[in-house]
């Protein structure tokens, strides 16, 4: 398991979960420092967001879903993002959880 499942996955499951998948995954690796690669932990992280670990693993593997992997970094290189996470706001590019407030300061304005 390595980040690029975890990439993977969120455009492999279903969008009413994309939301819940995220906020799961942030919080276990930037709040409870919890190892996602684990394949026990990310598998409970998936059972928290109701996706099946079975159909998660299998359908990370296909290959139309590596090619989309590789279209949104190439996106994403291609507009300068080049971690996470980052935030576009108004053009303007904020990097990292510690910036949050001022991407809100900007989308705000």
């Amino acid at each position: 398991i390595n980040s690029l499942n975890i990439m993977r996955g969120y455009l492999f499951i279903d969008d009413e979960v994309k939301n819940l998948y995220l906020n799961k995954i942030f919080d276990a690796y930037w709040k409870d420092n919890l190892d996602i690669s684990n394949e026990k932990i990310l598998k409970s992280l998936l059972k928290k967001c109701k996706i099946d670990p079975d159909s998660f693993f299998e359908g990370i593997k296909d290959p139309k879903i590596k090619n989309e992997l590789k279209n949104v970094t190439q996106e994403a290189h291609d507009k300068e993002i080049f971690g996470a996470p980052t935030f576009v706001v108004n053009n303007k590019i904020f990097w990292g959880q510690d910036r949050i407030d001022f991407a809100l300061d900007e989308y705000n304005k």
